[in-house]
C-alpha cells in the first residue's frame, strides 16, 4: 500500500541490507572411499572441501562470507552422511554475532545434520564470538541411525577478553536436537538475554567465566570414552557424563584461549586423530 512517501524522501526509513546463506552437503561411500556426492551453496554461506589423503573424512569448510552475523542475517547449513559416509564439518574461523539495531530482529544460524546406517559424522564449527547487543537464535538439528558415530561440538565466547571487551546486553539463544533411531535422545536449551555479563557471573551459570563449550559423543562404545575425557578435563571447570550410550561434556574457561586448552585435545581423542587443520592456523 502506498504510504505517502516516494523514494527519495529523506524522511522515508531506508531497508537495511540483510545476509542469507545456505549451505547442503551430502557424502556417500563409494570404492572404499567416502565422495562428494551433492554440494549446494547460496548467498553469503559458502563450502570448501580440502584435499585429504588415504581413507580420511571427507572435509567441508565452511565459510560465511558476509564477515560475520547480526540483525537478521539468516545461515542454514544442512548436510547428510550416507551409509558408511565418514564426513568433517568445520568452519574456516570463528563467527561473529555483532550487535543487532532496536527493533531488528535476532540472526538466524540453522542446523540440520542426518546421518545413514554406519556412517560418521563430525560437526566442529570454530567458536561463535557474541559481541556487545548481538542477538542471535542458533538451531542444531541430528537424525542419526542407530548404528552412527556422532561427534558434535558448540563453543561460544561472550566477548573477547584479550581485547577488554564484554557483553553488557544481549540475547543468545541455542537449541539442541538428537534423534538417534527416530527416538528423541537429547535436548538442550540455554537462553541468554539481558546483561549477559551479569548472568554469566551466577555460579550456576559460568561463575563469571566467558567462554563455554558442550560436547556430544553419540556412538557405541561412548561410555568407553568417559574416564580418558575425565583425565583431559582434570583441572579444567568441566564436568562429563554418560546416559544411554551418549557422552556429554561441558566446558567453562576465562576466555577463548584458556577453553581451547583442554577443548582441543578432548576433541583431538573422541576424534579419534587430528581435527581439521584450520583449528590450528
Amino acid at each position: 500500500m502506498y504510504d505517502g512517501t516516494s523514494p527519495s524522501d529523506p524522511q522515508a526509513p531506508a531497508a537495511a541490507q540483510r545476509a542469507r546463506g545456505r549451505v547442503r552437503i551430502a557424502a556417500v561411500r563409494k570404492d572404499g572411499r567416502t565422495r562428494l556426492r551433492t554440494l549446494y551453496q547460496d548467498g553469503a554461506a559458502k563450502a570448501r572441501l580440502p584435499r585429504v589423503h588415504g581413507d580420511a573424512a571427507l572435509e567441508a569448510v565452511l565459510l560465511n562470507t558476509a564477515g560475520g552475523l547480526t540483525g537478521g542475517d539468516v545461515i542454514e547449513t544442512e548436510a547428510q552422511a550416507g551409509p558408511g559416509a565418514d564426513l568433517c564439518l568445520t568452519s574456516q574461523a570463528c563467527e561473529r554475532i555483532y550487535r543487532a539495531l532496536p527493533g531488528e530482529p535476532p540472526a538466524r544460524v540453522s542446523t540440520s545434520l542426518y546421518m545413514e546406517a554406519g556412517a560418521r559424522l563430525a560437526w566442529l564449527p570454530q567458536e561463535t564470538i557474541l559481541f556487545d547487543g548481538g542477538r542471535v537464535r542458533r538451531k542444531l538439528e541430528i537424525d542419526m541411525a542407530a548404528d552412527g558415530r556422532l561427534l558434535a561440538c558448540e563453543a561460544v565466547l561472550f566477548g573477547r577478553g584479550a581485547s577488554g571487551e564484554t557483553v553488557a546486553a544481549g540475547d543468545f539463544r541455542d537449541s539442541w536436537r538428537l534423534r538417534r533411531g527416530g527416538k528423541l535422545v537429547f535436548a538442550d536449551e540455554t537462553r541468554l538475554d539481558g546483561p549477559i555479563d551479569d548472568i554469566l557471573k551466577g555460579a550456576a551459570v559460568a561463575a563469571g567465566g566467558h567462554a563455554v563449550a558442550t560436547v556430544v559423543l553419540a556412538a557405541p562404545g561412548a561410555g568407553e570414552c568417559l574416564e580418558r575425557a575425565r583425565e583431559i578435563l582434570a583441572g579444567a571447570r568441566a564436568g562429563a557424563s554418560v546416559r544411554d550410550g551418549i557422552l556429554v561434556c561441558r566446558l567453562v574457561a576465562a576466555d577463548g584461549q584458556a577453553l581451547r586448552t583442554h577443548l582441543l585435545p578432548l576433541l583431538s581423542f573422541l576424534n579419534g586423530g587430528a581435527l581439521p587443520r584450520v583449528w590450528h592456523l
